[in-house]
């Protein structure tokens, strides 16, 4: 795929046009001078020996009146026949100038500008009245999921991954899956299928899409892969957006909330001030300069702990934003083996799936208090606190794996107020 945009092609394309235009014009005139001069010159040169001619008939009439050859109303009728054949020649020689000038050349010129002109237009058409033309679009753009419930999800993640095994070269129906697979929580899949993709149709965007769905699989811990794919991406391309904002979310859930804040005010500059996504840079710059350590020593509170222990709330700018319990029947309870995990993590009602805090403990009792906080998501917008509600899922893992398997409990919550305290999730089954 060229890289140029395509605009560009259709400016040299005028360009061009508009030279050889410039050219058949300047052709046409110097060969229209060329031919008016050879007219004018042999007009020139016949209207001299008219008028020689002419004034020697005159002088002849005027010599035979003089010798009495011709009498006066002769003289003045052949002076008049002269002089009316005189203005004829003059009126005969301007029509042949005319003539000469138009030539065969003006509808010879006047062709080709036709025809460049139709070329040009037809060009135009293709690149600006068909705009689907223009440019193929990237296939990281080209997927979008529209299934919204858990069943519409599990029903097309069954035909996709049908899809893939038909066609196992298609990157999009590989993408398809790999996305419901991410709406799911499935993330480990999800980063496996990206992988498929990748090998097809290596792009930009889906490389930090891939590193996104590795660190969630892992527990929201970008070292290794992930921190290399997004670096990869910005070696490359200094400007590109994505990485940025993922970039800077990785430094944030590693604490280095200056590389955060470098990186986001890079992305910053990158996107409209009054858009949406502008808004989100500024909220998640304003935490991280609050939570540098110049801020820090500033207001005399001392620096975070570098990880939080399973199921505490954490102190300062990560102050709890929803509380509750989780509940678990007595039934339920003899089914749980020791070491299970329990995850608590908040969704935004609307949009993306990425979770936007998660809480996870190892209980040995129940219910479990848990509290979840801006400093618990993945440090990309939008945060835990800027939204006015979001759904609560509570799911207990068996294995301790950060992806739903079979056999795991869990409960789904929707329309919980952020700031709420005393929220109740109660898991009854699977």
């Amino acid at each position: 795929m060229s890289f140029l945009p395509p605009w560009v092609g259709l400016l040299l394309a005028l360009l061009l046009f508009g030279a050889l235009a410039a050219w058949v014009l300047r052709r046409g005139l110097a060969r229209q001078a060329a031919n008016l001069a050879q007219v004018v010159t042999g007009e020139d040169v016949q209207a001299q020996a008219h008028r020689r001619i002419q004034q020697q008939h005159l002088a002849d009439l005027d010599r035979a009146l003089t010798e009495g050859r011709l009498n006066a109303n002769q003289h003045a009728a052949a002076r008049d026949e002269l002089m009316r054949q005189v203005l004829l020649d003059q009126a005969q020689a301007g029509t042949a100038l005319q003539r000469g000038g138009d030539g065969v050349t003006g509808p010879v010129r006047w062709g080709w500008i036709v025809l460049l002109l139709g070329a040009l237009s037809g060009l135009s058409y293709l690149q600006l009245g068909a705009q689907q033309t223009w440019w193929p679009v990237p296939l990281s753009q080209r997927v979008q999921i529209s299934a919204t419930s858990p069943e519409q999800l599990a029903e097309q993640t069954r035909v996709w991954q049908q899809a893939t095994q038909n066609r196992p070269d298609d990157a999009e129906a590989w993408l398809t899956l790999a996305r419901l697979q991410a709406a799911q929580n499935a993330h480990a899949q999800a980063e496996q299928a990206l992988a498929r993709v990748l090998a097809l149709s290596p792009e930009p965007d889906l490389w930090i899409e891939r590193a996104q769905m590795k660190a969630l699989s892992a527990g929201g811990v970008y070292t290794g892969e992930p921190w290399q794919w997004i670096e990869n991406v910005l070696r490359e391309q200094p400007r590109h957006l994505n990485a940025l904002v993922l970039a800077g979310s990785a430094a944030w859930s590693e604490k280095r909330h200056a590389a955060a804040q470098s990186y986001w005010q890079r992305a910053l500059g990158l996107v409209p001030a009054d858009s949406e996504a502008a808004q989100g840079l500024q909220q998640a710059l304003a935490q991280a300069q609050a939570a540098s350590p110049a801020a820090e020593l500033a207001q005399g509170v001392a620096a975070p702990p570098s990880a939080a222990a399973p199921g505490t709330a954490l102190a300062g700018d990560a102050r709890p934003v929803i509380q509750g319990e989780v509940r678990l029947s007595p039934e339920l309870q003899k089914h749980i083996v020791t070491g299970a995990t329990l995850f608590v993590y908040a969704l935004a009602e609307e949009g993306s799936r990425r979770p936007v805090a998660i809480w996870r403990s190892t209980p040995t009792s129940w219910p479990v208090r848990f509290a979840l906080s801006d400093s618990m998501g993945m440090g990309a917008p939008p945060v835990l606190s800027s939204l006015a509600q979001v759904r609560l899922v509570a799911r207990i893992s068996q294995t301790g794996s950060a992806q739903k398997q079979a056999g795991d409990l869990q409960v789904e919550l929707p329309g919980v107020k952020t700031g709420v305290q005393g929220v109740v999730l109660d898991i009854t089954g699977r």
